[in-house]
């Protein structure tokens, strides 16, 4: 499975964003790393419940910002975060029950990059868009 590596096309040049962005992708690399060395169930687990937490955290963060700057997209992408947040319960559930699969290997490493990927490219960048029209800086 290929790992997502972290490039300037992922920047939406929101500095405390693309931190949190390349934090997330070097966690998804992380349990893609105990999946691949074969680890065992504990690294796995503690990887993904990782994963997990930080998806939160990053959520959260960046709803909080656009709610405080009146972001008119807020809903329709706290809904997007949702969907990840629902597939990621799904398969942490389906690791719980099933261990590692393909399924989960597949999932973890293609899946979720490229909903990262497409996520920040398209609906983090009309957020950036919004701040640089409106001239808000975050901090």
């Amino acid at each position: 499975m290929s790992k997502m590596k972290w490039d300037e096309s992922l920047s939406i040049g929101v500095e405390l964003i693309d931190e949190q962005h390349q934090n997330w992708i070097e966690r998804l690399g992380n349990v893609q790393s105990a999946i691949e060395d074969h680890r065992g169930m504990p690294h796995v687990a503690n990887a993904l419940d990782f994963l997990v937490d930080y998806t939160q955290f990053h959520f959260s963060t960046e709803e909080k910002y656009m709610s405080e700057t009146g972001y008119p997209g807020l809903e329709d992408h706290r809904a997007k975060h949702e969907e990840l947040k629902a597939t990621l319960d799904d398969l942490v559930e389906d690791f719980r029950d099933y261990g590692v699969t393909e399924k989960l290997s597949r999932a973890i490493g293609t899946f979720l990059g490229n909903w990262l990927r497409d996520h920040i490219r398209v609906v983090d960048q009309a957020f950036a868009a919004f701040l640089k029209e409106k001239k808000i800086r975050l901090t």
